[in-house]
């Protein structure tokens, strides 16, 4: 049987994270610009997002089938915590914030990061539950 600590790899999922952020801050400079070609970026921003969370998950059903408490799991959930709590409210204060802009293009951007927003704190959700299954219990102390 592999080692889960060999699998467990945050890379695997944040590289497409990466991907898809620099899409997002792409297209948000460009809609500052007024260029229309915005719209063409988010796209790609929603795909990359989505292969993100899809890893995420399949990296998930991969440590909850092992049953193995270590360090490298508990480090895996703690930093998804702050990834996707990160990433959750900055997408939803982005489709706050073009809220007065709807009718000028906001339209777009409102329907693209409130969705993603939810589905990020649905992995929060998800990866502090997880956090809470896994806590390493500290090591007994021994002498006096």
């Amino acid at each position: 049987m592999t080692r889960i600590t060999e699998n467990v790899n945050a890379y695997k999922f944040l590289t497409p994270l990466l991907i898809s952020g620099f899409f997002f801050f792409l297209s948000f400079y460009l809609r500052i610009l007024n260029v229309y070609i915005y719209v063409f970026t988010l796209p790609f921003y929603a795909l990359f997002l989505f292969i993100s969370l899809y890893l995420f998950y399949q990296t998930d059903k991969k440590m909850k089938n092992h049953g193995e408490k270590n360090w490298s799991r508990y480090s895996f959930y703690h930093n998804c915590v702050g990834i996707y709590f990160v990433l959750s409210v900055v997408l939803f204060f982005v489709s706050v914030f073009y809220i007065p802009f709807y009718n000028d293009g906001g339209q777009l951007f409102i329907w693209y990061c409130a969705p993603m927003s939810l589905l990020c704190l649905m992995s929060l959700i998800n990866s502090r539950k997880r956090l809470k299954d896994n806590t390493i219990d500290p090591p007994a102390k021994t002498g006096t």
